[in-house]
């Protein structure tokens, strides 16, 4: 088979959806030399994210830059397949919610990995909002079959789009291989002091936007920081991420409820440096108000971190019993999560062991099996893949 995959967004995103791709990309080759890619970007690669090197792999460059790109695919649906840049191909496969033109021989993949700016579009930035409104319908109108990283996800597109459930194929995100509970004391004190923590630490981790809910966060952090027992009250909130959309009011919060030697900003942090923070954190909170799956809770887990996350969306479908859930609209009850969990040891271990098991099962390598093995049986015409995806874990 010659497989095309859009690259753009592994080249031009440090975290999230370009994340996505690398991973599965990169898990993919090292299972398949047989099968080759062509990999397509608008823009160049950078050099901390350029194109993966394997004997079957093209990367395609476009000069063409993604806004006018976007306008000739996506707005004006101009005739032009994107095989005229890659070439025949048996299968093409958007990565990053759609497709564009290409001819009638093609096999359509398209990954959907949530649907907030359906379900929650006061959370969604409005200019991007009305461009996925438009152009993940008719993706998912135009493909063959559409993987979905949760149960959740798929739901929303039986429900809302009234999307053929056999037309579905659910394929989880994994966590990365080298995340593992660091318990080096110097490496510890190291991290400890480079970001100037005390503990009992909190740690959040997700770009500052308001679906983060960080300030929902910040609210219960100021509360759990009040509590009467002065052993189970937490000393610090870090939050790592890059600022996003409207994070300006997470500042606002920090400002006026005076905490501001209590909570830290450590903006994007390395992967090394996201290791030392899981494992330094005493607890690990993720009130997200919408996931489409939900990684940073698993990557917690991994580092053996225990972990409050929301009741809602898919993260109750990614964390299993392994975590505390949470109403994330209730400050108070995320608060009184906090104090249960730094209160009590028994339960931080009970925690810390499911959650290892719980991380375990979410493998990039699982994952690009079950990829590679639907590209085979859209190759080879299958059309129904109702409950495909289900036994991956």
């Amino acid at each position: 088979m010659h497989i095309a995959i859009d690259y753009t967004v592994a080249t031009r995103e440090t975290a999230g959806i370009g994340n996505y791709v690398r991973s599965l990309v990169d898990a993919m080759l090292a299972q398949d030399a047989s099968n080759s890619y062509t990999l397509l970007t608008s823009g160049r690669p950078t050099r901390a994210r350029p194109f993966p090197e394997a004997q079957n792999v093209r990367g395609r460059s476009l000069i063409i830059p993604d806004r006018y790109l976007n306008v000739l695919w996506y707005r004006w649906r101009l005739p032009i397949s994107a095989t005229f840049f890659t070439g025949q191909v048996d299968i093409y496969h958007g990565p990053d919610f759609v497709l564009p033109p290409l001819n009638g021989h093609t096999r359509r993949i398209v990954t959907v990995h949530d649907l907030a700016f359906i379900e929650q579009p006061e959370y969604a930035e409005p200019e991007l909002a009305a461009y996925l409104k438009k152009v993940v319908p008719e993706a998912i109108a135009a493909a063959d079959v559409i993987a979905s990283i949760s149960q959740t996800t798929r739901q929303t597109l039986i429900d809302y789009f009234h999307t053929p459930p056999e037309k579905i194929t659910i394929i989880p995100n994994g966590i990365r291989s080298y995340l593992r509970r660091v318990t080096d004391p110097v490496l510890l004190e190291a991290t400890r002091h480079k970001f100037g923590l005390k503990s009992p630490l909190v740690l959040g981790v997700g770009t500052r936007q308001p679906r983060k809910n960080h300030l929902g966060l910040i609210k219960a952090f100021h509360r759990a920081a009040s509590a009467n027992n002065r052993q189970s009250r937490p000393a610090m909130l870090a939050l790592a991420g890059g600022s996003g959309w409207l994070y300006q009011e997470t500042q606002r919060a920090v400002t006026e409820l005076k905490l501001e030697k209590k909570v830290r900003f450590l903006g994007h942090v390395s992967d090394l440096d996201l290791m030392m923070l899981y494992s330094l954190a005493d607890v690990f909170v993720f009130p997200s108000f919408y996931e489409g799956f939900g990684v940073p809770p698993l990557e917690a887990m991994a580092c053996g971190t225990p972990v409050i996350t929301s009741n809602t969306s898919s993260l109750p479908e990614a964390a299993g019993d392994a975590a505390l859930l949470v109403d994330p609209r209730k400050p108070g009850e995320i608060a009184k999560a906090i104090t249960r969990v730094l209160e009590n040891p028994p339960l931080q271990e009970e925690l810390r062991q499911k959650g290892y098991k719980q991380a375990a099962r979410y493998t990039w390598q699982k994952s690009a099996r079950k990829m590679l093995a639907v590209y085979q049986q859209v190759y080879e015409g299958k059309t129904r893949f109702n409950h495909e995806g289900q036994d991956i874990l």
